[in-house]
């Protein structure tokens, strides 16, 4: 399955940042954070500032909803969503 590299750029993030102190080496893109135990709400606000600092967006306080977050796939689809709605 082909990676895109915004894909990349948010399993890096998480691996490296978020998800370093909990064991989880890898992640695969539509692999469920919730069943992976890999999310929880200090996990959704860190990736929502690593998004808005590094993407250039603002994610609406509406989109910060389970179905968004549920892997890096679904996180990737909400930024790219954001970015063509802002422009």
């Amino acid at each position: 399955m082909k990676v895109s590299s915004l894909e990349r750029e948010i399993r890096d993030f998480l691996l490296e940042e978020a998800l370093a102190p909990r064991n989880i080496r890898t992640l695969e893109p539509d692999e469920s954070l919730f069943k992976t135990g890999a999310i929880d709400s200090m996990v959704v606000m860190k990736a929502v500032a690593f998004c808005e600092e590094n993407f250039g967006i603002e994610i609406p306080d509406e989109e910060i909803i389970p179905e968004n977050f549920t892997s890096v796939r679904a996180l990737a689809r909400l930024i790219e969503r954001t970015r063509r709605a802002k422009a």
